[in-house]
């Protein structure tokens, strides 16, 4: 199955800078978008909605792989970034918090396990 002419556009985005600005004075992230998967996910709006996960490399100010998640919207014939704030973590704090909460809360546990069967 081919990809639509907005996934296209939205994988185009690997390879591509990435940068994170925070307050000052914290510092700012850069880094590379290394991979992103996109799917088209249901609208509870009718505007249609894609959501993506994607591998950053950072490398300045210091070196680590994260995973984000986000999204794009199109409206009015627009396709955007609508992810103003995103979960971007290093991929070990990820494992962490799947692991406290596939051992604290069960039905996180059934959709890991639901997931793994699939």
């Amino acid at each position: 199955m081919g990809l639509s002419e907005e996934e296209e556009k939205i994988l185009s985005r690997k390879g591509k800078k990435v940068y994170f600005k925070y307050p000052k004075p914290e510092p700012r992230f850069r880094g590379v978008l290394k991979d992103r998967c996109v799917m088209l996910a249901p609208s509870w709006t009718g505007v249609p909605y894609w959501d993506v996960v994607d591998l950053i490399e950072f490398d300045e100010p210091k070196k680590f792989r994260a995973l984000r998640f986000g999204y794009y919207r199109k409206s009015k014939g627009r396709l955007i970034w609508a992810s103003q704030t995103t979960l971007t973590e290093p991929i070990i704090t990820f494992k962490a918090l799947f692991k406290k909460a596939v051992k604290e809360k069960e039905w996180f546990k059934r959709f890991v396990e639901d997931v793994l069967r699939d």
